[in-house]
Parts: structure tokens; C-alpha cells; sequence
């Protein structure tokens, strides 16, 4: 996980740098039950030191990064009601299962998670549109101390999930009439800016020169063809990020208009993504940052 990590997160404090939000959520674990148990502290403490998704942040900046968390928590009246903020900050799926996995190590270092901390780990869930089977699982194991092992088994899988995004671009850029090469060259940057997306440039390049070039049937449709996308997706947590990856490509207006997109309506029928979920995936598709490079 060392390697990979570092490539999401790694490196100096950047502006709206999601690890902000990582140390806010273990905060507000920390202080959820009304006091502050060194245990807890110390957990805190040791994540920021050694994890790679903190690597090169240095001690100054993450003392200044609690001290915002601190002040952030009091000022929206506790750690629960601040839990939408943090979310807001953590666009990228893995970023908020690290959310929340480390919330959970932090609630779970004193051998026992009460009341309060159980109210603030279900608002962050909630939050971060996890769901309660995921979050059972990562409480497990942070109380296991296998959280770093069970991160990284999710991430493998989201990465794992680069071929099903190109071929659901491959297949938008084919429905607009622009299945090029240059259209390629543009989706391989927008998966760049997306963390969970993000493989090396050789792998994306691979990824969408076969999506894109992929033989089909001269009678093909693009529904069938997406049909046969998402049947092989069969967590539907999976099928959701995939619509909203597919949303974050489109510009901020059409994503609040969505329904007025043809590819869009294309998506969720063959993906069976409800209107309140695909509402859902507006919300945190306008997470991710205005200033993307889209493809169009």
C-alpha cells in the first residue's frame, strides 16, 4: 500500500489538501464522547507520524491542521455537525473510507466505542455514503488493528475498477460521436485528476486505447452496451461511483440539470441507479474541485 498511497496523498501540505478532512475526522472522534483519553491521542499522533497517506506533511503543518480541526468542530457546535464538512472535503471514494477508518481507530483506542463516538461514526458514514455493511467491516478491523490491511484491500479494488470507468467513457465518447484520439488523451487526464482513478499514465493509456478501440457489433447500443458494463459490477456501491465519476465529467451547470443529459439517462437505466441515489451523485459529484480538466 506504501507505494500507492504516497501517489494519492504524499508530499507538502497542498491548498484544500484532503488530508486536512483525514485529521478533522479523527478529531472528531477523538473529542465525541465529551473528553480527550490519551490513548486516543496518542493513536492520532501515531497515524499522522507514520502512515503513508501522511508522508512529507511534516509536524508543523499537521499540528496547524488540528488546531483547524479544533476550531472548525467548535465552531459548528461538535464533531456531528460537522461531519458534512467533511465529507465535502474528502471528493474521492478512498479517501473517505480512509475517513472513516481512522475515526474509527482513534473512537476504538480506548478499548471501547460509546455513545457519543457512535453518534459522530454514524453521521460520518452517513456523510461519506458508506454503507453500513462497509462500515461494520472497518470497525472490525480498526478494532483488530488491520485497518492499514483492510485499506488497502479497497483500494486495489477501486483501482481495479480503471477498466469499467474507460469503457463507460469510451462508450460516452461514442454515443457524442467523438470516440477519438484525442478524446482519449482528454479522459486520461480527467482519470489522472481523480484519485481513485489515478493509475500510472501506461495503465491508463492501455485501459482506454482498448476501451476505446474495442470491436463492436455494427448494430451495437450504447445501452446494451453499458448493460454489459454494469453486469459486471455487481456491488451496487460500485455501480454508484461510477455514475458519479461519469457525472463529475460534465460541467457544474449540466450535472444540476442531469436529467437533461441523454448519456446520463443512459447510465442510470442501465446501471439501475434510482433518482434518489442519482440525486445522491449530483451532491457529490459537485465535490470534486471546479477546476478539473474535463473532457467534454
Amino acid at each position: 500500500m506504501d507505494r500507492s498511497v504516497k501517489e494519492l496523498l504524499g508530499g507538502g501540505l497542498k491548498p484544500n489538501d484532503p488530508r486536512r478532512y483525514l485529521i478533522e475526522a479523527m478529531v472528531g472522534a477523538m473529542g465525541a464522547d465529551g473528553e480527550v483519553d490519551a490513548r486516543e491521542a496518542r493513536v492520532m499522533e501515531e497515524r499522522i507520524a507514520t502512515h503513508p497517506l501522511f508522508h512529507g506533511m511534516g509536524l508543523p503543518a499537521a499540528h496547524t491542521l488540528i488546531e483547524m480541526s479544533n476550531d472548525a468542530i467548535g465552531f459548528a457546535g461538535g464533531a456531528v455537525g460537522r461531519a458534512p464538512a467533511i465529507a465535502k472535503g474528502l471528493p474521492a471514494r478512498i479517501h473517505r473510507l480512509a475517513a472513516f477508518g481512522m475515526a474509527s481507530e482513534v473512537a476504538a483506542a480506548d478499548q471501547e466505542i460509546v455513545a457519543g463516538e457512535l453518534q459522530f461514526l454514524e453521521a460520518l458514514r452517513i456523510a461519506l455514503r458508506i454503507s453500513p455493511l462497509e462500515a461494520e467491516r472497518i470497525v472490525r478491523a480498526a478494532k483488530a488493528a488491520r485497518l492499514t490491511e483492510y485499506l488497502d484491500d479497497r483500494y486495489l479494488r477501486i483501482r481495479g475498477m480503471v477498466p469499467v470507468a474507460a469503457e463507460v467513457f469510451a462508450l460516452r465518447a461514442l454515443a457524442s460521436g467523438n470516440a477519438t484520439d484525442e478524446q482519449r488523451f482528454k479522459v486520461r487526464d480527467f482519470f489522472s485528476a481523480i484519485p481513485d482513478l489515478a493509475v500510472t499514465t501506461d495503465e491508463l493509456d492501455t485501459e482506454l486505447y482498448r476501451a476505446f478501440r474495442r470491436p463492436r457489433a455494427p448494430d451495437a447500443q450504447v445501452f446494451g452496451e453499458l448493460a454489459r458494463v454494469a453486469s459486471t459490477l455487481p456491488d451496487p456501491v460500485d455501480r454508484y461511483w461510477i455514475v458519479v465519476y461519469a457525472l463529475v465529467a460534465e460541467s457544474r451547470q449540466a450535472v444540476l440539470n442531469w436529467r437533461l443529459i441523454p448519456f446520463m439517462g443512459v447510465v442510470q437505466a442501465a446501471f439501475q441507479i434510482v433518482d434518489t441515489d442519482m440525486e445522491l451523485a449530483v451532491v457529490d459529484a459537485l465535490t470534486f474541485p471546479a477546476t478539473m480538466n474535463r473532457p467534454g
